[in-house]
């Protein structure tokens, strides 16, 4: 591992950590306190990590702050691979045992979260870069099943 890709690592630890911690409204507010714990981060850069982390607002105290996303159930991380398809274009193709799918640059890391814990069975594991997912399947048929059922999602369709 590289050390800018170590560095994202730490800064979004340190994110889920603070948004634990603090009341964080605002993207703002979450590049002053990443700021103030040591990162260089950018309104951008936080951006991207929200969608990454997949972190959630809630309502506390009359507020809406961040907050770590809430542990799901196998059907919640269905049901956020769903809302993903529907809000973001994704473009699917088959090659060999392997989905690949291409969504808009910042976004896979989400999407392949998404496909983590979705539950589907023959997701053996995914590998996401900027704006690219790797799916892997056992096999061809499988992973044909599986580009199968991301259209029914909406994938391609973007």
């Amino acid at each position: 591992m590289n050390e800018l890709n170590v560095r994202k690592q730490q800064r979004q630890q340190t994110l889920v950590r603070l948004v634990g911690e603090r009341r964080l409204a605002t993207q703002q507010d979450v590049v002053r306190a990443l700021r103030a714990a040591g990162y260089a981060a950018t309104q951008a850069t936080v951006s991207r990590d929200i969608v990454e982390l997949g972190l959630v607002k809630v309502a506390r105290d009359g507020t809406h702050v961040y907050a770590p996303p809430l542990a799901q159930p196998a059907s919640g991380g269905i049901d956020r691979l769903r809302r993903f398809c529907e809000e973001y274009p994704v473009q699917g193709a088959v090659a060999g045992n392997i989905v690949v799918l291409r969504t808009p640059p910042g976004t896979a890391n989400a999407l392949a979260i998404a496909l983590d814990t979705s539950g589907f069975a023959d997701v053996i594991g995914t590998i996401a870069g900027d704006d690219t997912v790797f799916v892997a399947a056992h096999d061809p048929a499988r992973a044909r099943g599986i580009n199968k059922r991301l259209n029914a999602m909406g994938v391609g369709k973007g």
